[in-house]
């Protein structure tokens, strides 16, 4: 059943889940991007302080992406 029409797994680029693609079909706008992330954490890194609960013990999700799987209860402050 995996390969009938209207599925077709097989015929989907191996990284079209990936965010920004891979290989030969990578996203121009990649290096762009990392480098807006990249600018906006250092603002943030410098003119906030940060904090999650006492004891907080991070549950990762690892697919499709590793992430925190309860939304990562975070703290931000801003430092004066």
């Amino acid at each position: 059943m995996r390969f009938e029409l209207g599925r077709e797994e097989h015929l989907r680029h191996s990284h079209s889940h990936v965010p920004f693609g891979g290989g030969n079909h990578m996203c121009l706008g990649l290096r762009f991007a990392e480098m807006q992330t990249k600018a906006v954490l250092f603002q943030l890194v410098q003119r906030c302080r940060w904090s999650v609960p006492d004891g907080y013990r991070m549950p990762v999700q690892q697919a499709p992406i590793s992430k925190p799987a309860d939304g990562l209860p975070l703290h931000i402050e801003r430092i004066d």
